[in-house]
């Protein structure tokens, strides 16, 4: 349902409108959602306070807060905006310069995941130059284990992505947390088809 936060903590999705109060917004899996903030409300973008005009058709909204599915609402503590440039362009490198997904299987060093958003199969090779981190622990491809939730940034080479930075995402965790100065497109889930 495009969750943020935690289960029942959160949602994310694309801001539909925005108005005095609340910005409406559709998730990943197509649900309309009223996020409504007040001035105790924390609106953040790139880590900096915001204003609620500064928020966009068009962006991205990751909210926190107390969640209503029947409703559809969620009052909102915490309203993260990603930019709608930095989410096309970030969907646009998916599978190019990042990838995510639930690991499927390991041989040697490759690693098969289920994408995230579009459940395709994609090849994810490592060498001595990749880091593979854990919550904020150094960690090794041998903790990395079938079921897991990976994000990797790198390149793709032929049908393989080397991976360069891998990260074992925690249940719970935002995927941007920990991530290494660069895009954010972990952050930014990919397109579902």
């Amino acid at each position: 349902m495009g969750r943020a936060f935690g289960k029942g903590n959160g949602i994310r999705g694309t801001v539909t409108a925005a108005t005095p109060n609340s910005f409406t917004i559709r998730t990943d899996d197509g649900d309309t959602y009223q996020v409504l903030y007040s001035p105790n409300t924390r609106l953040m973008k790139d880590r900096q306070p915001i204003e609620a005009t500064d928020v966009h058709v068009g962006d991205m909204l990751m909210a926190g807060g107390i969640v209503d599915s029947k409703a559809k609402t969620l009052g909102a503590v915490l309203v993260v905006d990603i930019d709608a440039k930095e989410v096309r362009d970030a969907r646009a490198a998916f599978g190019k310069t990042w990838v995510m997904g639930k690991v499927t299987a390991i041989h040697e060093l490759k690693i098969t995941i289920e994408r995230a958003g579009d459940k395709q199969a994609q090849i994810l090779a490592v060498d001595e130059n990749t880091s593979f981190r854990k919550r904020r622990e150094d960690v090794t491809l041998a903790d990395i284990k079938v079921g897991d939730t990976i994000s990797a940034q790198g390149a793709l080479h032929a049908d393989t992505f080397l991976a360069t930075n891998l990260r074992i995402m925690t249940p719970g965790s935002n995927p941007g947390q920990g991530r290494p100065n660069g895009p954010v497109a972990p952050e930014i889930p990919p397109p579902s088809h």
